[in-house]
Order: C-alpha cells, then structure tokens, then sequence
C-alpha cells in the first residue's frame, strides 16, 4: 500500500455515490415514485427520498432515522439529484406507510397478528422483477 499526503478535501462519503448510481440507474427510485402512495402537493419529499435515505444511512452505518439529523446529513448531501430528508420526515413517511395489525387465529385457537402491507409487498416484487432477480416467466 502506497499512502500519499493530499491538500484536497477527502470525502468519506464517495462510495455511497456509487452505489446509489447503480440503484438509480436501475430506474428503482423512479419506480417507486409510480407505485407508492400519492404525497399531498405541498410535501418536501417523495417516497424515493425516504427509501433512498433509509438506503443510504444503512450503506453509511446508521441505524435510526435521528442519525440522518445528528451525524450523516453533511455527508448524505453530497449525493447529486436527492434531497437528505430529516429524520421528522423519514419517521412521519414510516408511519403513513403503515398498515394495521390482523389477527389470525389457527385452529388450535392460537392467535397470531400480522401487519399486512400490499401496497409495499407489490412494489418489492415490482423492483426485483425491473432488477432482474426475479424472473416472473417461470
């Protein structure tokens, strides 16, 4: 390993820049913006914004959505074309995709809850179909 002294910025941030462009250029964020629910018209950020942040915290080694606010915003807003949402944000987008809890009782009378979420659980199958990992002519 050769190490070399440099006067430039270093941005420990550059390798998210390049993820997230294979992400994008995959068409995902846009997909998600066409299947996902409908934001009202004075809203800030989409639905590609809140998965592109949850996406890019993760890749950056946060865990919850205070971190965006607290340690990775600098860093996150380096990436082109996005909007770093505020983890008010990322937590009120979290609780509109929500979905109610179901309970299922077997036949032995054990009951079960579930949280079914359609809407999210089509748009997953949409992405691994458009990112070929799911081939769904077989």
């Amino acid at each position: 390993m050769k190490s070399t002294y440099s006067s430039s910025k270093i941005n420990s941030f550059g390798v998210i820049n390049f993820a997230d462009s294979i992400i994008s250029n995959l068409g995902v964020f846009i997909t998600i913006d066409q299947v996902s629910y409908n934001r009202g018209v004075m809203t800030k950020y989409t639905y590609s914004d809140f998965f592109r942040s949850f996406f890019l915290m993760a890749l950056c080694g946060g865990e919850c959505a205070e971190e965006i606010s607290e340690h990775l915003r600098k860093g996150l807003s380096q990436v082109k074309g996005f909007g770093v949402c505020s983890a008010d944000a990322l937590l009120r987008m979290q609780k509109e995709l929500a979905t109610n809890k179901e309970t299922y009782i077997s036949d032995t009378g054990i009951s079960h809850e579930f949280t079914v979420n359609l809407a999210m659980n089509n748009l997953m199958v949409k992405l691994l179909v458009q990112s070929r990992q799911l081939n769904p002519g077989q």
